[in-house]
């Protein structure tokens, strides 16, 4: 197994690639939606992670955070999801790991 951040995965494959916290302020960052270049780069890091898988390829969409106040909240999608699958054409799954309380 191997851990590695998308800055370090640059023309580097695995067989199966599980892409994290895809939430919008995470994956695109906060501050990098304040600059069109920002964001475009985030968008190119995104494009970096889902061409590193061989064979299998998981992008992982948190429900809850926490906001700055430490309070949970419900996180929105990564608008970089929209941009790879649509729901209802079969390429995506809902996964339920573990329920809130």
């Amino acid at each position: 197994m191997v851990l590695s951040s998308v800055h370090q995965a640059k023309g580097l494959e695995w067989d199966a690639v599980f892409v994290l916290n895809l939430a919008d302020g995470a994956f695109p960052m906060q501050a990098a939606l304040n600059s069109e270049y920002a964001e475009e780069e985030e968008r190119r890091l995104f494009y970096v992670a889902v061409t590193r898988a061989r064979k299998a390829l998981y992008l992982c969409q948190p429900t809850w955070g926490r906001d700055r106040e430490r309070m949970m909240v419900m996180l929105r999608p990564s608008r970089f999801l929209a941009e790879v699958a649509a729901p209802g054409d079969g390429l995506l799954e809902q996964w339920t790991i573990g329920e809130r309380r």
